[in-house]
């Protein structure tokens, strides 16, 4: 089975780190699914409303996780448990990835609550 940490550890990063890494690890047509109020965000408003929305202190995937991949593609599907503070989010998520020149970039990512 191929190992795909370097993957999961972008995953990480988009849950936690700081908003200005989202132009790199970003496909230019990426496109996220959120609850509402966000909703369909396409690349620009990801970036702006990320900007905005304090990030998550911890973040943990679900052992259960499903990893698939294709030739340059690769798709996680998990649950994910955030903490920030003493507010908890609970969710099943779906990200994919694209090899590119610039390395992995996220091309897609769905989040349904818990």
């Amino acid at each position: 089975m191929p190992d795909f940490s370097d993957i999961w550890d972008i995953e990480k990063q988009l849950w936690t780190g700081p908003a200005e890494e989202y132009d790199r690890l970003m496909a230019p047509h990426c496109v996220m699914v959120f609850p509402l109020p966000a909703g369909i965000l396409k690349r620009e408003k990801i970036i702006e409303t990320v900007k905005l929305a304090p990030r998550w202190d911890h973040v943990e995937f679900d052992s259960e996780t499903a990893v698939q991949s294709g030739e340059g593609t690769v798709t996680l599907a998990y649950v994910g448990r955030c903490l920030k503070d003493h507010d908890t989010y609970e969710a099943y998520c779906s990200s994919t990835y694209v090899k590119s020149d610039k390395g992995w970039q996220i091309v897609q990512h769905q989040q349904t609550p818990a």
